[in-house]
């Protein structure tokens, strides 16, 4: 069988075309290196390497034999560096499912030192809501979800530092002129929060709080994304509870106010499946 040494010692002699010089460079005894050299046109069964009395020359089919060998090795040092590259995560491939809010600001910045760090690597990004993040972990389509979610024991977690939620507003709302307020003097107002399948777990948090505030929501309005959510608040529907990042899609005729409600905090929880990880993975997940 032909081994990666038969190839390199064949290029050595062939490119010295001289026994003795070829075995010194190869660190070899001479009879070792002849051995070899027989042992590789037996296996090709052709005559690599002429000998006429001390004097070496290349056949036709040691010539070609040689740019082909040495390709060979060529191909094999860059397979053995990409092998040790991706070993260390700074090769490979890694997919992030991640929400509208790690959107706005946290994945860009993510992205970009992941990148700077790791240019070889190939980061995929993907849009998702929870439900679907959740499906797509499961199924191995995404590495990791960044999303609202509670701690699962299906899948490792982390969960990331809180951020306070504001009260969205009309800018013509009775209580726009306050710095503060409080959720339990919104109980006449349309609560727009997020779809179930997109947010459940933020969703539930927000209704958490008006249980807490001491009421329950007259009147519910569902939306899967912030954007179209202040939409609505900009033409007087509904008010909207939105994590502080996410403020900075504000548009004209709407207010952001603080709550003075107790534990009106949210994080965007990191996940990704038990078991074996990639060093990309793990490079990845160093970043949070």
């Amino acid at each position: 069988m032909i081994e990666n040494r038969h190839l390199r010692y064949f290029s050595v002699l062939a490119r010295t075309l001289h026994m003795t010089r070829a075995a010194e460079k190869l660190y070899l005894a001479q009879p070792a290196l002849s051995q070899n050299i027989q042992q590789l046109e037996e296996e090709l069964g052709t005559i690599l390497i002429q000998r006429t009395g001390r004097k070496l020359s290349l056949t036709a089919a040691g010539q070609v034999f040689l740019h082909e060998a040495e390709n060979s090795l060529r191909q094999f040092e860059l397979a053995k560096l990409a092998a040790q590259r991706a070993g260390r995560g700074e090769l490979g491939h890694i997919s992030v499912g991640f929400n509208s809010t790690a959107g706005i600001q946290l994945i860009p910045e993510i992205v970009k030192t992941f990148r700077t760090r790791y240019p070889d690597v190939d980061i995929r990004m993907r849009e998702m809501g929870m439900d679907a993040q959740l499906a797509a972990l499961r199924s191995g389509e995404i590495d990791v979800a960044i999303t609202y979610a509670l701690p699962d024991e299906e899948f490792c977690t982390r969960q990331l530092p809180p951020e306070p939620l504001l009260i969205a507003l009309n800018s013509h709302h009775p209580m726009a002129d306050r710095e503060v307020i409080s959720l339990g003097e919104l109980t006449d107002d349309v609560l727009i929060v997020p779809a179930r399948y997109v947010a459940a777990t933020l969703s539930n948090a927000i209704l958490a709080l008006c249980e807490n505030a001491g009421f329950t929501p007259r009147y519910i309005q569902e939306i899967t994304t912030w954007p179209s959510a202040l939409g609505l608040v900009a033409f007087g529907y509904g008010v909207l509870l939105i994590p502080a990042t996410a403020s900075i899609l504000a548009r004209p005729g709407v207010v952001m106010r603080r709550l003075t409600d107790a534990h009106s905090e949210v994080g965007l929880l990191l996940l990704w499946k038990r078991g074996d990880i990639s060093s990309v993975v793990e490079r990845f997940l160093a970043l949070f």
